[in-house]
């Protein structure tokens, strides 16, 4: 199974509790990602509280050429203030799906954050040989973003909280 993968670090003037807080509240994803989450739907665990061990959500987000990609996404990992893992068996279109995981970490570093995302995507034998270019450049370009990703939530919680 070919496997992609990406990650980026940033400082966050902020501490590790209040970044996790922000992150491991999905409503806040639409704001953080700007332009990529459209909405996030709850399915399992309490909306009022924080992302924990086991919930599910469906996260709706912009792809390519004006289409839309829903990510159901299982909560694998949820270590307050430090680790938040979210797993998903992402539908690709084709009528094959990719098992993506996207790691949050959160480590104490001077009066903020070091913060790091990482992504790793596995995809079915023989996908990304047959998929259309426009496809696999959109996956690569994907993979890509985990620096502006990172960015955006920086920006956003540097800004708003």
């Amino acid at each position: 199974m070919p496997t992609m993968s990406g990650t980026a670090s940033v400082y966050i003037e902020r501490s590790p509790e209040a970044a996790f807080a922000v992150l491991a509240d999905a409503g806040n994803w639409p704001a953080i990602n700007r332009g990529v989450t459209l909405r996030i739907t709850p399915v399992t665990g309490d909306p009022s509280r924080l992302l924990a061990g086991g919930d599910t959500f469906v996260e709706h987000a912009a792809g390519p050429e004006d289409t839309e990609y829903t990510f159901p996404w299982t909560v694998q990992e949820a270590t307050p203030n430090t680790r938040l893992t979210i797993v998903s068996q992402a539908e690709l279109g084709t009528g094959n799906h990719c098992c993506q995981t996207i790691t949050y970490e959160f480590a104490p570093s001077g009066t903020g954050t070091l913060f790091t995302r990482t992504i790793r995507v596995d995809f079915p034998d023989g996908l990304l040989e047959s998929a259309p270019k426009s496809q696999a450049d959109s996956f690569q370009n994907y993979l890509g973003q985990q620096y502006t990703m990172a960015m955006m939530f920086k920006k956003h919680l540097e800004e708003r909280h």
